[in-house]
């Protein structure tokens, strides 16, 4: 008797460990509005059955799918918001959400002319080696206005450098270390 009533209280402590499945997130993301041509954040790591909200504000912007090699082109068959047109003095702002289904790279890009090469893109999942986020805003920016539609499907030698300088420097912000070996390994490939 004494060793059920000790049990059962021990049972039901398991039981929230039990049912400790994963729960889906929200990833709220914000469209424009004061921060600029920008989604904010630009990019956020979520699993299968999360879901990203995007919340449009002022100005008129998209949240189109891309792809890594043409980030200012609609991704044949991907989703979009369609434009959301949003006064500077709307109370309410209009959201478009997706629902992540695995753990591949999305990307994401605005349409609204010139706002994608100057920088306007956004993923989920980006590798963190390879094809990165930073090389994909580089691919993004060094579009020309006249190519906005057929962007490269390669990236210029210096915008790889850009990117993983600019990679470096956002990390050594963040941790408050600089990585100086990788600068010299670097510069002497």
């Amino acid at each position: 008797m004494l060793f059920t009533t000790l049990l059962a209280p021990l049972a039901l402590l398991a039981l929230p460990l039990a049912d400790a499945k994963y729960r889906p997130k929200t990833h709220n993301v914000v469209v424009g509005g004061a921060a600029g041509l920008v989604y904010t954040p630009n990019q956020v790591y979520a699993q299968p059955g999360d879901s990203v909200k995007f919340h449009f504000q002022f100005k008129n912007h998209t949240v189109t799918q891309s792809s890594f090699d043409y980030p200012c082109t609609p991704l044949d068959g991907g989703f979009t918001s369609g434009f959301m047109p949003v006064a500077m003095d709307a109370k309410k702002s209009p959201t478009f959400k997706i629902k992540v289904e695995n753990t591949d790279p999305i990307w994401v890009h605005c349409e609204q002319v010139d706002h994608c090469p100057s920088g306007m893109v956004f993923a989920v999942n980006p590798p963190r080696r390879g094809n990165t986020f930073w090389k994909f805003l580089q691919k993004a920016k060094y579009l020309e206005n006249n190519e906005y539609y057929r962007a490269r499907s390669e990236i210029p030698e210096e915008a790889e450098e850009d990117a993983a300088i600019e990679e470096r420097d956002i990390v050594s912000r963040i941790t408050g270390k600089r990585n100086d070996a990788s600068l010299e390994s670097e510069s002497e490939e």
